[in-house]
């Protein structure tokens, strides 16, 4: 899986295993691999599990996300071009616009980057339609409660 920047450069890239792959989308497990981030409204830590969920027409992607020991901590919801995967390499990628949005296993969510999101929106122009799109899809899914959910 590879995280770009609306510039094409590589932000980040990670590992997962496939779980379900359809004309929607993708689904991938992977295991945190960093050994703390503190976001303030949540933390991550080595070994949390994350199951993604990637769309080939949705402007968006959410991150269902649960401790190492199977306790659901929330979703992490990411602005971005439509997931792309390469046939000769299998591999994963979409571009990340910015803006996220965090919702707690109660339903209650906060948006996060929207300065970056606005910087964004008018240092590029050709990407603004997809980003508002997306912005306001993933709103709807956020607030309607109806986040995708991975059980096994």
């Amino acid at each position: 899986m590879r995280k770009l920047r609306p510039d094409g450069s590589q932000a980040y890239a990670w590992d997962g295993v496939v779980l379900r792959c359809d004309a929607q989308g993708i689904v991938l497990r992977a295991q945190f691999n960093v050994d703390l981030v503190d976001l303030g409204f949540t933390t991550f830590r080595r070994g949390d599990e994350f199951v993604e969920f990637y769309y080939w027409g949705r402007c968006f992607n959410v991150f269902q996300i649960s401790s190492g020991d199977g306790v659901l901590k929330g979703w992490y919801a990411n602005v971005g071009l439509p997931a792309e995967l390469t046939a000769e390499t299998g591999e994963l990628r979409y571009v990340d616009l910015e803006l996220d949005v965090w919702t707690h296993p109660n339903g209650e969510f906060v948006v996060l980057d929207q300065d970056e999101f606005d910087t964004l929106l008018t240092e590029h122009k050709e990407l603004a339609e997809a980003a508002e799109r997306g912005r306001a899809e993933l709103l709807a899914v956020v607030e309607s409660g109806d986040l995708p959910r991975w059980t096994d």
